[in-house]
C-alpha cells in the first residue's frame, strides 16, 4: 500500500526572471485572481481551485536555453469553441502562440508561452 493517495495537484511553482511582468501576464492577461503577494518576490495566484505561484528567480536564466524547469501545465476549457476564442485573444494581447490552435483525437489545444518562456496549454477533451 503506498503511503498516500494524490488528490490533484495542489499548486505548481514558476520561478521567472521579472516578477512584475510574470504578474501582469497571469493577472492582467490570462486574469488569474492574485490570492496573495509574499514579499516583493513571490505571487500566489487562483485559477477556479488550483493554485500557481510565482518566485522570482535569484539568478536570471537563459529564455533561449530551452533548458525549462517545467516542461509546461495545462487548462481545462468547457468547449472547442473557447480554443479558438483564446487564440485570438492571445494574439491581441500579442501572447506567443507555440502550437495551435488545432485538433487531437479527443479535443482541441493551443500551447502559449508567458514571458519567461513556460509553456501552458488550453485544452478542452471530449466527456
Amino acid at each position: 500500500m503506498r503511503p498516500f493517495l494524490p488528490t490533484g495537484i495542489n499548486h505548481i511553482t514558476l520561478r521567472v526572471n521579472d516578477i512584475a511582468a510574470a504578474e501582469q501576464f497571469y493577472g492582467d492577461v490570462l486574469g488569474f485572481k492574485l490570492d496573495k503577494k509574499m514579499g516583493r518576490s513571490m505571487a500566489v495566484y487562483k485559477a477556479g481551485s488550483d493554485t500557481i505561484v510565482l518566485v522570482e528567480a535569484e539568478t536570471a536564466y537563459d529564455r533561449s536555453s530551452k533548458d525549462y524547469r517545467v516542461d509546461h501545465f495545462g487548462f481545462t476549457v468547457t468547449n472547442p469553441d473557447k480554443i479558438d476564442e483564446l487564440a485570438a485573444y492571445f494574439r491581441e494581447h500579442e501572447v506567443t502562440i507555440l502550437s495551435g490552435p488545432a485538433n487531437r483525437k479527443t479535443g482541441r489545444f493551443v500551447f502559449i508561452s508567458d514571458p519567461d518562456g513556460n509553456m501552458i496549454e488550453f485544452m478542452y477533451d471530449k466527456p
